[in-house]
């Protein structure tokens, strides 16, 4: 779903970087690994922040990136195609339908992008199947708590179907063949974390 002018407004402010920085180490605490020359994947990238945290602390080799948004894209586009050139691939695809072979990433990440798809649990099998075995899930995640509260709704687009709790999130984790090695509540509305693509 896209996003809303208030939505676009928080995602796209210039402060967002430091709090997605900040998120990004608690991953790395949490026993996510570096990808040191890896393939990685970010959905839902907006403007492109995400990618710049990536390349800064993950060190892969090449990044792909989408938005369902190509507005979002555009802008992503004008931020980031000249800083990282061959390293970096920005489209416009849906979450629920990544045009990527089967086992072909070693990471992927989700900056807050799952509370936005109505079809999260096909967003997330198709994430594991894009996912290799082994590979990494990192997700940084707002619960209902937040996104159901009556004042979001008037603010936002959340499709309430997509809300979840974190016991709800982590079923639909494993039910995708994502096992979360470890998590941690940033707030009682947000949660940061790593899974990693079960092997066999």
């Amino acid at each position: 779903m896209k996003l809303n002018w208030f939505e676009k407004l928080m995602v796209n402010s210039s402060i967002r970087p430091i709090f997605l920085r900040k998120d990004a180490r608690f991953m790395l605490q949490l026993g996510g690994n570096l990808i040191e020359g890896g393939r990685v994947l970010e959905i839902g990238c907006g403007r492109g922040f995400g990618v710049d945290i990536i390349f800064s602390m993950f060190n892969p080799s090449y990044v792909e990136a989408f938005d369902f948004d190509p507005h979002q894209v555009h802008l992503a586009k004008k931020r980031l195609s000249h800083k990282y050139q061959n390293k970096v691939h920005l489209y416009e695809a849906s979450a629920t339908k990544i045009p990527s072979d089967d086992n072909h990433f070693d990471a992927i990440f989700d900056f807050a992008a799952l509370h936005h798809i109505s079809d999260n649990a096909v967003a997330l099998n198709e994430i594991s199947r894009v996912l290799k075995p082994g590979g990494q899930f990192f997700f940084l995640e707002m619960l209902s708590s937040l996104t159901l509260k009556p004042i979001m709704r008037l603010l936002t687009l959340h499709p309430p179907e997509a809300q979840f709790t974190w016991p709800e999130l982590s079923m639909k984790l494993k039910k995708s063949n994502l096992i979360v090695s470890k998590h941690a509540f940033l707030s009682s509305h947000k949660v940061v974390g790593v899974a990693f693509k079960e092997e066999g």
